[in-house]
């Protein structure tokens, strides 16, 4: 399933939040501010793009791949108090035969940061994964010491599944690559309790 499938849906039809929607990545978002996110150090400080200064030819060739890929998907996260364009969340490598995919988030404006958009953008990726994808597993990896990032993932439901030790550079110093993971089958078992 493309994004191109996927973006045949109307917003409406979507995935809706109290404060957020997630719709598939648009042209209209590729844009400066957006560039913006990608070279900027706090941004970017835990995840692998940032490394070198990304450009405008690069993101719109990162959005072309992305929208004709059908293992990838990523979405817009949308603020809907404002509708402004604040991150993405992507579906990533989804093995249909296996049905697991990779999850990652970026939320581009800082001014967002430590308000619960992304755990609500988590929450809804997952509901759209599991529920309507029916995927068995959602997995990610995250620096060890990107502490509020693993609370947040814990608090939809990831648990530590693995560990590599001084794997990944930040800061000059070498960290741990976490691997979180959740399953369909935990998912819904806390959202029917939560219910």
């Amino acid at each position: 399933m493309s994004n191109k499938l996927i973006g045949r849906k109307t917003e409406a039809d979507f995935l809706k939040g109290r404060r957020v929607m997630l719709r598939p990545l648009a042209s209209r978002d590729i844009n400066r501010r957006y560039l913006a996110w990608l070279n900027d150090q706090e941004v970017t400080a835990y995840l692998e793009t940032g490394v070198f200064p990304a450009n405008m030819r690069e993101l719109k060739n990162f959005y072309k791949k992305i929208s004709d890929s059908k293992t990838d998907m990523m979405f817009a996260i949308i603020d809907r108090r404002t509708n402004l364009h604040i991150g993405n969340i992507k579906l990533g490598a989804i093995n249909w035969v296996h049905r697991y995919a990779d999850m990652g988030i970026m939320i581009g404006e800082k001014r967002c940061w430590g308000k619960g958009y992304g755990r609500e953008a988590c929450d809804l990726i997952l509901e759209y994964a599991f529920r309507r994808l029916n995927l068995n597993k959602v997995i990610l990896g995250v620096y060890s010491n990107h502490v509020r990032a693993i609370g947040m993932y814990e608090k939809v439901g990831f648990r530590i599944e693995g560990r590599i030790k001084k794997l990944l550079r930040f800061d000059g110093r070498y960290v741990d690559k976490l691997f979180m993971g959740i399953s369909q089958r935990d998912f819904l078992k806390t959202r029917a309790g939560s219910r």
